[in-house]
């Protein structure tokens, strides 16, 4: 018995030690993951100090991708800044090179749409209609009636009662605040918002941020295209050669740079027109992204700025 006795002791005192031993290795884990977690938290809080650097080194008059602010970032894309034992990635976004959604009418969307070819298909309910037919202006018609104050749907559009027979948020009936409200809004899916291939997603369209003017620079040719009030005795000709010079001469780093292609390509153009571009960024979106092992951490920062050189944060987000 005594024997016995001994043996379960044994036992239990191994079964124990064995116990504390892998309760050691848990907490030793845990406290190797937490801090793989902190350390990239605090990289990518570095990734957006890199970014906001650069915008405060740029003293530039135009903005365009081919400055460093732009450049050194994408470069990341391939090669990581390294922050200790942390990879972090870069990006900065111009937020002025957008349409401004809660700024902009029917007609501009659906002609960037168009432009873009992004749209929302028609429903097989819709009888006597081609799938496709109405794409664009029913994508317009549905984000403008999730922006305006009444509950009256546009022809293709949606209000009230389609967001709740789709199981969905009642529309906002105001200015959207983040661009990916877009996703609330029924038949807008993830594929819309990001780009695929050569076409544009609707983030790269479309921001909340801005007061409606657009940076001839780096706009894409979609959004430049949509907006009105070249002479209306325009030929679709005399259209053409408008853009293809405009594009061509991009971009305009110089004050008056833009000025004097508008007054050397025809003065008769309307200011109310050219006044609809600017040449200089007002609003950067900043986002990073860090690594250490599989701890990930990003970081996203809005930045106004006011004049070369002269930034200030308008809002600094961190994601879990």
């Amino acid at each position: 018995m005594a024997l016995v006795s001994v043996l379960l002791m044994s036992a239990l005192l191994i079964a124990l030690y064995l116990r504390f031993l892998d309760n050691a290795g848990l907490q030793a884990r845990i406290d190797a993951r937490q801090e793989a977690i902190m350390q990239a938290q605090w990289a990518a809080r570095a990734g957006v100090d890199y970014a906001i650097n650069l915008l405060f080194q740029d003293r530039s008059l135009g903005d365009s991708y081919g400055e460093a602010w732009k450049t050194e970032t994408e470069a990341t894309a391939q090669k990581p800044l390294m922050f200790g034992v942390c990879s972090c990635t870069v990006s900065i976004i111009d937020e002025s090179s957008k349409l401004n959604v809660n700024l902009v009418d029917e007609y501009i969307l659906k002609k960037t749409f168009e432009e873009s070819g992004l749209g929302i298909i028609a429903s097989s309910s819709l009888v006597g209609e081609s799938e496709r037919l109405g794409a664009s202006t029913r994508l317009a018609q549905r984000i403008l009636d999730y922006i305006d104050e009444d509950d009256t749907p546009r022809s293709m559009g949606a209000e009230f009662s389609t967001y709740m027979l789709h199981g969905l948020r009642a529309p906002r009936n105001g200015p959207m605040t983040d661009i990916r409200e877009l996703l609330d809004i029924p038949g807008i899916t993830p594929d819309l918002m990001v780009a695929s291939g050569s076409r544009p997603g609707l983030e790269d369209l479309l921001t909340v941020y801005g007061e409606g003017e657009i940076n001839v620079n780096t706009a894409v040719e979609a959004v430049v295209k949509s907006i009105p009030g070249l002479p209306g005795e325009y030929e679709a000709e005399k259209t053409a050669e408008f853009y293809q010079k405009l594009f061509s001469s991009r971009p305009f780093m110089e004050l008056a740079g833009y000025t004097n292609f508008i007054v050397t390509f025809d003065w008769r153009i309307p200011k109310k027109y050219t006044n609809r571009f600017i040449t200089h960024t007002r609003w950067f979106k900043i986002s990073a992204h860090a690594q250490h092992g599989e701890a990930h951490r990003r970081v996203e920062a809005l930045v106004k700025r006011d004049r070369p050189g002269m930034c200030r944060l308008a809002r600094y987000v961190e994601i879990p």
